[in-house]
């Protein structure tokens, strides 16, 4: 896990990116936008393992999308703030905010 205070990313938000470039919702490609991100703010992949953040996914049945299921997973089995624009994450995800 990561030390206090380190930005971290699921790594499905840079599938979700590379979807949403592939269906010209985005211009920046996810290897465009995360790179920057990493040089700018240091941000970073988070490395838990993937059978561990599905475990975690797997009651959290109010939402249907598999990235936002994922993308929370990720940050409950961290026990870490989500930081998201989303309402919908935000009412059903206590650590979520905007």
């Amino acid at each position: 896990m990561g030390t206090a205070g380190q930005l971290l990313i699921s790594p499905m938000v840079e599938l979700e990116l590379a979807y949403l470039h592939e269906i010209s919702r985005i211009n920046c490609t996810a290897h465009d936008i995360l790179d920057s991100l990493h040089r700018d703010i240091g941000l970073e992949t988070c490395k838990l393992p993937f059978a561990s953040v599905i475990g975690t996914a797997l009651p959290l049945n109010w939402t249907r999308d598999p990235f936002d299921r994922i993308i929370v997973a990720q940050a409950a089995h961290r026990e870490s703030p989500l930081l998201t624009a989303d309402q919908h994450i935000r009412e059903h995800f206590p650590a979520a905010l905007w």
